[in-house]
């Protein structure tokens, strides 16, 4: 499970690259003309695509209406996020302005950039080691953190209900349309969190925790 951990980020000017220059050419070009053809639509995340560069549309109402995702050099794993007002995105494209301001993330070899000073990227979360998926080889020390004792890799499903008694939930497994196979489980609920058990053929394959309050799909 991961948690949001805002970093400091640096923010710097940046000269527009002749790619992004480019790609905001292209984009402004599809603004233009959803403005004559209905059929254009651009008001959602992904609607205007310029590949591999630039991925965005409009979001809404909002100051700078306009947000893009650009993948620099066509590089997903290096991207700006920018939030532009459309007389921004014109003046780019005439090459009435030349730089960016952006907040950069400090983490080497991260890349990211954003218009938006709350904006987070991948170095912002941080994994909980007391939630998430762990293997039966795990199990004991996990749930010794929870003062959980006697349950190791080598436990079937009768020594955890021994332990823990009764499960709130369970499931028998099988194949299921459009998830495929899933194993036996058995289900707790502690006070601040899900305790979620998967079978191999009775044997401990892995332990899922989850926070008390987490529902499919949430």
């Amino acid at each position: 499970m991961l948690h949001l951990k805002p970093k400091e980020k640096d923010r710097k000017k940046f000269p527009i690259p002749d790619e992004l220059y480019s790609a905001l050419q292209e984009a402004w070009f599809i603004i233009n003309e959803s403005k004559r053809d209905p059929d254009i639509r651009i008001d959602y995340g992904d609607s205007i695509q310029v590949l591999p560069w630039l991925v965005g549309g409009r979001v809404g109402t909002k100051k700078r209406p306009y947000e893009f995702t650009y993948y620099v050099g066509g590089d997903r794993k290096i991207r700006w996020h920018l939030g532009i007002h459309p007389l921004d995105i014109e003046d780019i494209v005439d090459r009435r302005m030349s730089e960016l301001v952006l907040y950069c993330c400090r983490t080497l070899g991260c890349g990211f950039k954003s218009s938006d000073p709350d904006s987070h990227c991948d170095c912002d979360y941080e994994r909980d080691p007391n939630f998430g998926h762990f293997q039966s080889k795990d199990v004991s020390e996990v749930l010794m953190r929870r003062s959980i004792t006697g349950i190791s890799e080598a436990s079937t499903e009768s020594d955890i209900v021994a332990i823990l008694g009764d499960p709130d939930e369970t499931g028998d497994g099988g194949q299921i349309d459009a998830i495929g196979f899933v194993p036996r489980w058995i289900k707790y609920y502690l006070k601040d969190c899900q305790l979620h058990f998967e079978f191999d053929s009775r044997k401990l394959k892995m332990l899922t925790i989850m926070e008390r309050d987490w529902e499919p799909g949430k």
